[in-house]
């Protein structure tokens, strides 16, 4: 009696004992599956952290090439600024007679009584002005608004172009026209402009495609008055332009304006 009475307490605890682990694995499988959901939402929280993180450097980049390029177009206009005192300057201590030549053609203008007097005009330019240049260093990874340079200057007749700074400033008023090619670089296509005292004028596009490279051509005319600047600007963040002379800047003085000047000859 006493035997069966132990098997029957044995079995009863080993029941018991089976209950309580599994219950005890049931308690780690919890545990297991709220520790693999938290490592889920952390994993989660760091990967949206990292993409904020590339999205502000990203943001931080564009802010900074902004910067650079007000900065340059601020170093220009002081560059711009100095040029005109210095020919200030130099106009003031010219005591040469700047007497017009004028031609044998005559024409008659009415006057208010009917009567007509002879008056003589100038219809050729007195001030020639016109330059050439042509980039020979590659435009690397240029910022949004940034100048293209073109660097190696052929003609430069009146010397209103300035290489240092790619930007040709009017010596006179008058009508100009000006032309410019770019090549693209790298596969990649970009944006370029016309730009007048800091002002968009026109929109160039070049599209590298499969074939890496691609060209691009405008000619403009201008009427501008003495002082006014004219350049060609990168338009995109981060796009290059093939130098070894395939771009190229020009242009001349078409008309020049004498809308001011006292007309000479009665």
């Amino acid at each position: 009696m006493f035997e069966f009475l132990l098997i029957i307490c044995v079995t009863i605890f080993g029941m018991t004992t089976a209950e309580t682990e599994s219950e005890f694995q049931t308690a780690l499988l919890k545990r297991l599956e709220a520790t693999e959901s938290l490592v889920r939402d952390l994993l989660q929280e760091v990967n949206k952290v990292k993409s904020q993180d590339k999205i502000q450097r990203s943001q931080i980049a564009h802010m900074e090439k902004q910067l650079r390029a007000q900065q340059q177009r601020s170093s220009q206009l002081e560059t711009l600024m100095r040029s005109f005192k210095v020919s200030g300057k130099e106009e003031s201590s010219d005591k040469t007679d700047w007497s017009p030549v004028l031609p044998s053609k005559k024409h008659s203008l009415p006057t208010d009584n009917g009567s007509s007097m002879q008056r003589i005009r100038r219809v050729e330019n007195e001030t020639p002005v016109a330059f050439f240049a042509k980039m020979v260093n590659h435009l690397e990874h240029g910022g949004v608004h940034q100048t293209v340079i073109f660097d190696s200057v052929v003609t430069n007749v009146g010397n209103a172009y300035y290489s240092h700074i790619g930007t040709f400033i009017a010596p006179l008023p008058g009508t100009y026209v000006f032309s410019t090619t770019l090549v693209s670089r790298h596969f990649n296509g970009a944006h370029a402009q016309f730009v007048k005292n800091g002002t968009a004028l026109t929109t160039m596009y070049v599209s590298a495609g499969q074939t890496g490279d691609d060209t691009t051509s405008q000619t403009i005319v201008l009427q501008l008055e003495k002082g006014e600047d004219v350049s060609v600007q990168n338009l995109d963040s981060d796009k290059s332009f093939y130098g070894d002379s395939h771009s190229i800047f020009s242009g001349f003085l078409l008309e020049e304006d004498y809308s001011s000047s006292v007309i000479v000859g009665k």
